[in-house]
């Protein structure tokens, strides 16, 4: 009885042992989470100084007529300022993308060709109005390349910086009168990066996009009604009218030219599940250490835990140069390797091959998990509750005060007597 409470003691301490040192391997953990974040702050840090240069985030609104008029008599005079959004609206664009490279880092940038047409109608006001400005708003005009054009009517004006984009003066003609329609077209090419987006100002608004890039995220108020998502670009159409809309300037909408997730992002999640994992290779290898009477001491689960947090290491640094996919493969190959020599060392039986077979699976469905984003936690709860039935099978006949040799014992002891 005595040894038998002796052999309970001595299993918990050792379990509790074990735990504690799968807990302190958050320590270093935490560190290659800092590490992670550190790179990823760069890379924002290395796109927000490309964009500077090259062109940022696009977002376009007009053209529009912008004048002002005066209300009153001679002693109460008073200046009105007062705009004109088209009737129709419609942009045409092709965006074509690259990637720019500093130090280690991609920054995915596009270059943008618009065609804006649509018509302009009179109000009641603008007949008074000698000289009107057009005004296309757009958030960053270093990204401009070679000269607009904007034309109205048969007129092509003279453009100029704005406060918050182009602008070009109008001289409107002596009969014109309420209800006259002024065509208008304007093309620019421009520079830009992350996202192209567009306020719908007209009475009705259309914009047909064309693009290279083969993984757009389209957002924003409005959703396209037209959509063809292939391997070599996408094509979208928007078609609003300002009926849907109870202030047009307030509503937005577009398409984010950007990674989806970016390498750092995923092995930060990645990180998430380390702890799973060591528990799982520790609970693996003490059930076997008990099955196959072959002890791990505590060092060795210490190299261990070392290893599989070494993996989030070896991932980080081959995702500065590689894909995720295949810098994720390179580290869990390398740690599953490693550690399959350390526990056919430590086993020197089948059980090493099992618990590296295990340790290459929980790397694939870990991965597999990484690539989920609705299911992630069903699929991880549906995985642990698999690991518990697992270690519930394998321990199902397992006693640790092993009868059967204490009864032979005791034969063998009345037989001497």
């Amino acid at each position: 009885m005595e040894k038998n409470n002796l052999l309970w003691k001595n299993l918990l301490i050792k379990v509790s042992i074990i735990a504690v040192l799968a807990l302190l391997m958050l320590i270093p953990l935490s560190m290659v989470r800092k590490s992670v974040n550190e790179r990823s702050y760069n890379h924002t840090e290395t796109i927000n100084d490309i964009t500077k240069s090259w062109g940022s985030s696009q977002m376009f609104t007009g053209p529009w007529l912008s004048y002002k008029y005066t209300t009153g008599n001679d002693k109460d005079k008073e200046t009105v300022h007062a705009g004109i959004y088209p009737d129709s609206l419609k942009y045409t664009v092709n965006t074509t993308s690259q990637v720019l490279h500093r130090s280690i880092y991609d920054v995915p940038v596009y270059t943008a060709e618009l065609t804006i047409k649509g018509t302009f109608v009179l109000d009641n006001r603008l007949p008074g109005v000698k000289v009107a400005g057009v005004i296309l708003n757009m958030d960053d005009l270093k990204g401009i390349q070679g000269n607009p054009t904007f034309r109205i009517g048969n007129k092509e004006l003279k453009v100029k910086s704005g406060d918050k984009g182009l602008k070009a003066e109008l001289v409107l003609d002596d009969n014109a009168k309420e209800g006259d329609v002024l065509p208008f077209l304007v093309s620019l090419k421009v520079n830009g990066s992350e996202s192209i987006f567009f306020k719908p100002v007209g009475s009705l608004t259309e914009v047909e996009m064309t693009s290279d890039y083969p993984s757009p995220s389209f957002g924003g108020d409005f959703l396209p009604v037209e959509r063809d998502v292939r391997e070599d670009g996408f094509t979208a159409k928007w078609l609003i009218s300002q009926i849907t809309m109870a202030s047009p300037s307030s509503n937005s909408f577009g398409v984010r030219l950007v990674k989806p997730v970016t390498q750092y992002r995923q092995t930060e999640r990645a990180t998430k599940y380390g702890l799973l994992i060591i528990f799982l290779v520790f609970i693996a290898g003490f059930v076997v250490e008990i099955i196959s009477k072959k002890p791990i001491n505590i060092i060795q689960y210490m190299v261990i835990g070392a290893s599989l947090v070494l993996f989030y290491s070896l991932l980080l640094a081959f995702s500065d140069f590689l894909s995720f996919g295949l810098s994720y493969l390179i580290a869990a190959v390398m740690t599953t390797v490693a550690l399959g020599a350390y526990f056919i060392g430590i086993v020197k039986n089948k059980w090493a091959h099992l618990l590296t077979g295990l340790v290459a699976l929980a790397y694939g469905i870990i991965y597999i998990l990484l690539q989920m984003e609705t299911f992630a936690f069903l699929a991880g709860t549906l995985l642990l509750f698999i690991i518990l039935c697992i270690v519930m099978f394998l321990t199902r006949n397992l006693k640790l005060d092993e009868p059967r040799l204490a009864s032979a014992k005791k034969g063998t002891d009345e037989a001497s007597e």
